[in-house]
């Protein structure tokens, strides 16, 4: 079940980021492609594909279409910040 809705949600997905994962473990490793596998509807915008970021090269690097070599702490730490985000993640993420 939960594998099922993750296909699902990655079929959907215009972008599907990889964080700190070796994606060696097949079937979820193979997730990440899902964008860039299925069929693009007529009326949606080419979809993005995906990015990684891992400090170590994987399997499918030479498909994404960004790859950074950067600890996922610091990564994450910058996309939360251009998103808006504050470094307090526990507070408006985990539901006490």
């Amino acid at each position: 079940q939960p594998l099922a809705e993750a296909e699902t949600q990655c079929s959907k997905a215009d972008l599907v980021v990889c964080f700190g994962t070796s994606l060696r473990i097949e079937p979820a490793a193979g997730l990440c492609e899902y964008p860039t596998a299925w069929p693009i509807p007529a009326d949606s915008e080419e979809k993005l594909g995906y990015a990684i970021v891992n400090l170590q090269k994987t399997p499918y690097d030479e498909g994404a279409q960004l790859v950074v070599r950067a600890r996922v702490d610091d990564a994450m730490t910058y996309l939360m910040g251009k998103l808006g985000y504050s470094r307090d993640w526990d507070a408006i993420f985990i539901d006490d």
